[in-house]
Formats: C-alpha cells, sequence, structure tokens
C-alpha cells in the first residue's frame, strides 16, 4: 500500500509528556511484534512522548493508530494519515498544514502513486517545515518496498535487497 511521508509540525501547541520516542518504539516494534495485531497490543502500554499518527502493516491487514501522552491508543476510521490526530482539526493548522485537504487528497489517490508526488500531497515549503521527504508503496505480502521521489524511484525486498545510497534534491515540485 502506498504512503507518504511529510514533516509537517503542527502550529498548535502539541501535549508533551514522559515517554518515548516513537523512532525507538518502531525499533521495538519491528524487532518484536510479527503482526499489526501484536504491535498494537503492546502499544497500549507503551508512553508515547508526543502525539504521533503510527500505520502498522503486516501482509493481513494495515491499521492507523493515533497514540500520544494525551490520548489513550486510538484506531484511525482507515489506514490514512496527514499528520493530526483529533477532530476537528484547529483552523490555525488546517490553514498551514492544509491536513483535512490532504487527507482527502490521499483518499482519493487509493495506490496511485503518481498522485501522491504531485501537491497537495507532495509538499515542498521547507522554509515552513512542511516538505514531503518520500513516498513509498508498500507490498508487505511480496515483501516488497518502493521509494518514490519525483522523477526517481527506488525497490527493495527482502529477498533480493541491495544496500546502497540515494542522493535527492527535495524540493522539487513533480
Amino acid at each position: 500500500m502506498p504512503g507518504s511521508r511529510s514533516h509537517s509540525p503542527s502550529v498548535v501547541d502539541s501535549p508533551h509528556g514522559p515517554g518515548f520516542a516513537i523512532l525507538i518504539v518502531l525499533r521495538y516494534l519491528l524487532e518484536t511484534c510479527s503482526t499489526v495485531d501484536e504491535a498494537v497490543s503492546k502499544l497500549k502500554s507503551i508512553p508515547i512522548a508526543i502525539p504521533q499518527n503510527v500505520t502498522l502493516v503486516d501482509p493481513e491487514q494495515a491499521l492507523t493508530v493515533f497514540v500520544g501522552p494525551d490520548i489513550p491508543l486510538t484506531e484511525a476510521p482507515d489506514a490514512c494519515a496527514a499528520n493530526h490526530q483529533h477532530m476537528p482539526v484547529p483552523d490555525e493548522q488546517e490553514q498551514s498544514s492544509r491536513t483535512q485537504e490532504r487527507l482527502s487528497a490521499l483518499r482519493a489517490a487509493g495506490t496511485d502513486v503518481a498522485a501522491m508526488l504531485k501537491p497537495p500531497l507532495y509538499q515542498s515549503a521547507y522554509d515552513k517545515g512542511l516538505g514531503t521527504l518520500y513516498t513509498a508503496h508498500y507490498r508487505p505480502s511480496e515483501g516488497c518496498v518502493t521509494y518514490y521521489w519525483p522523477g526517481e524511484s527506488w525497490e527493495q525486498s527482502f529477498g533480493d535487497f541491495v544496500p546502497g545510497s540515494r542522493t535527492v534534491a527535495i524540493g522539487q515540485a513533480g
């Protein structure tokens, strides 16, 4: 399933609390869980320091959950996320990040990777902290992923992993 990774800080104050950074939690889940259900079960008991959206995928299912210091783990209505947790999205946040517009576009795009490399999903306002890093098409049942940037892609798989690196000029409209 495709998805985009964007950096989009909130313009409103986010709650902070005691807990772990999401990167260490994701590493722990990847090392200890085989299914979405196992990951959800563990996430329910792990304190997370700042609000996060986490999309979990295994060969059988995909699920997006909201976690953070101010809420219990909450399932999203679908496996889509666009950098917000609570509804309604405050007007100031929507004007800055266009998160609801992006969520609607993401749902409409479905598996259309080309649509994800165009506005409003692909953002290049890095000077405002709003920029897309990459789009990825995950195929868990095949053990494959393809990363996309405008004009470039890179496929990897468990069966044919090739170590390497990419240098990508970010902020270029597709």
